[in-house]
């Protein structure tokens, strides 16, 4: 009994020793975790491409997963600069994101799909900070552009190609822009298909070809598709048209639309809720409601000011409105602001 005892003990402590004894790269490819809804599931990520990561559950078998459906990627010994990171994106802190992703030692990581989400993040963060008047767009547009094409496979791939046409929209390239949304539009979900069709109506809005661009939407609101991110951006397609419908005269029509996409959103949509309340503002604004547009700025500025082009957007808005009605102190206060947090921006030209 003692003899089958003390062989057993010897055989846990060979596999314990055994499991600790592993190198670096073998223990950095495992434990990876894969957030999709208010799930996940563990196992090892053993191929990625643009539409699918493929994850190794050991006995369990492999897993595929759909990128439209992945919230996130956690990989097993990745930096905890890395994950903090993640975490800050998510809450719009892209600054203080770029700076945990500085202090990483790429060189040190052994795993390609690591150094890749690091290079990826960091390619993100100055472009969100660009488009938000913070750094310069070609820098951002070119630290983007050496991803996309230097890991074509990657599961990033189509965010990469959808930021790099909203670089190219706020440069007022808009040819270049409408290739990159194609690109985007090639993916075989139809949700992502609609985000495409979105992207192409603002990139026209963004000319002022406003008909044109009411038929784009019109396009992606008669694509059949019931599920959540689908309807998400049907949202963002009514918004879409019910701004071009305002430029065209039709601001009552316009103001209906949007206060329907604000009522059926998610309040945690917070870049769609931005977008909605701006163009409310906006609405109002045209129609000389001069109280009823600082409502709807002030909506942005207080609770969705995470949202960068947004924030710079309402807060361009407030300055002359906070004066047209004799509240100077704070237009100034909207205007430092906006100079302080947004210089580069567009709303701050």
């Amino acid at each position: 009994m003692f003899r089958s005892t003390t062989c057993w003990l010897a055989i846990a402590i060979t596999l314990i020793v055994g499991e600790f004894s592993q190198s670096p790269a073998a223990a950095q490819s495992r434990g990876d975790r894969v957030r999709f809804g208010r799930s996940s599931d563990a196992g090892e990520v053993v191929k990625v491409s643009p539409v699918e990561i493929t994850l190794d559950k050991g006995a369990g078998g492999t897993r595929e997963f759909a990128v439209n459906e992945i919230g996130s990627v956690l990989f097993g010994g990745e930096p905890t600069q890395l994950t903090q990171a993640w975490l800050n994106v998510r809450n719009g802190g892209y600054a203080t994101a770029l700076a945990r992703l500085d202090e990483i030692d790429v060189a040190g990581i052994d795993r390609d799909l690591v150094r890749e989400d690091v290079e990826f993040y960091k390619a993100l963060c100055a472009a969100k900070l660009a488009l938000g008047g913070t750094g310069e767009i070609a820098d951002a547009g070119r630290q983007l552009n050496e991803f996309v094409h230097g890991h074509p496979q990657n599961f990033h791939y189509l965010e990469a190609v959808e930021v790099m046409g909203d670089l190219l929209v706020a440069s007022e390239k808009y040819a270049a822009a409408r290739r990159q949304y194609a690109e985007l539009a090639k993916a075989p979900w139809p949700d992502y298909q609609m985000r495409a069709g979105v992207l192409a109506g603002r990139t026209l809005q963004a000319e002022g070809k406003h008909d044109e661009a009411i038929r784009q939407f019109d396009t992606v609101l008669a694509i059949s598709d019931d599920s959540e991110p689908a309807r998400e951006q049907k949202l963002s397609a009514t918004l879409g048209k019910a701004m071009s419908l305002a430029e065209s005269g039709r601001v009552d029509d316009a103001v209906r639309m949007i206060e329907g996409v604000i009522e059926n959103a998610d309040p945690e949509q917070r870049a769609l809720q931005a977008r909605a309340y701006n163009a409310l503002g906006t609405c109002h604004e045209k129609a000389g409601q001069t109280k009823d547009a600082l409502l709807a700025f002030l909506h942005v500025d207080v609770l969705y000011n995470t949202v960068p082009e947004a924030h710079a957007e309402a807060l361009a808005h407030l300055v002359p409105l906070w004066r047209s009605i004799g509240q100077e102190a704070r237009a100034r206060d909207a205007q430092r602001l906006l100079d302080e947090q947004y210089a580069g921006s567009r709303p701050a030209r």
